[in-house]
């Protein structure tokens, strides 16, 4: 299947709707993909659902493939994006004030409080990027696009974008010190 991935001729077959080529490629990647998700949601049930949405969008969106330079990489670039996506859903504050269920864990008043002063951390730092590098991070990051959608659609080069990617990730990761720390005391 490897030899496949970047075949222009296989991608033209998935594009038109080949169903075995589709089939061929579920078989391959789609348990390698659901290990990978399960390592961000480590639920296996979540994993198995966001994997076959993936897997179904693809097949909605098939004409997609005949774009598609690497396979590989937007295979897994589109499942860490929707794992976390589910991830980042489950940290989001519950509509009522009793206590919710985040990954299978009772979470106490206090840690939905801890969750959300953590969430709201992360996007502050986030809001306070400038106004190009965040809106380039939070396409990519929260709503799912490729690094040439949002070059095509801000009108800016592809390795602009990648940039502006790169940038916004050093400045997040400098917050993991204090992000374990408020894990931390929130245990």
């Amino acid at each position: 299947m490897d030899k496949f991935t970047n075949n222009s001729f296989f991608m033209s077959a998935l594009a038109e709707g080949n169903e075995k080529a589709f089939d061929a490629l579920f078989v391959e990647y789609y348990p390698k993909v659901l290990q990978f998700v399960i390592r961000f949601c480590h639920d296996k049930s979540d994993a198995e659902n966001i994997v076959q949405e993936l897997f179904m969008e693809l097949w909605i969106k098939r004409e997609r493939f005949i774009k598609i330079e690497n396979l590989d990489n937007y295979l897994f670039i589109s499942a860490r994006n929707a794992a976390i996506h589910c991830v980042k859903q489950s940290l989001v504050y519950c509509a009522d004030d009793s206590a919710c269920d985040i990954q299978g864990n009772d979470v106490t008043g206090d840690m939905k409080m801890c969750y959300e002063e953590l969430y709201n951390f992360i996007m502050s730092e986030i809001d306070g990027m400038p106004e190009q590098r965040r809106r380039v991070f939070v396409m990519s990051r929260v709503d799912g696009l490729s690094n040439a959608e949002i070059a095509e659609r801000l009108g800016i080069s592809k390795r602009t974008v990648e940039t502006h990617i790169s940038l916004a990730l050093v400045q997040l990761k400098k917050l993991l010190p204090i992000i374990g720390l408020l894990s931390i005391m929130a245990l």
